[in-house]
């Protein structure tokens, strides 16, 4: 295994990580998300809920590219 096939699994890793806390707290409307500064970024300029469809349908595009990128390594 070099380091590029481990580089590519953390990558893998993080990615599907990200894509599953997007998804937990879209779903579960959890307010340490919601009111942290990055996502207000988004939850600024829209409604909550709109906010809320938003990291869902995000964190969905994360996963399928972890899987994308598990299936092409």
């Amino acid at each position: 295994m070099t380091s590029l096939d481990i580089a590519t699994r953390f990558m893998i890793g993080v990615f599907g990580l990200a894509g599953v806390l997007a998804i937990m707290a879209s779903v579960f409307n959890k307010d340490w998300f919601f009111n942290s500064v990055n996502a207000r970024a988004v939850t600024g300029r829209m409604s909550r809920r709109t906010a809320r469809v938003f990291y869902f349908i995000a964190g969905v595009a994360i996963i399928v590219m972890a899987v994308y990128m598990a299936y092409e390594s």
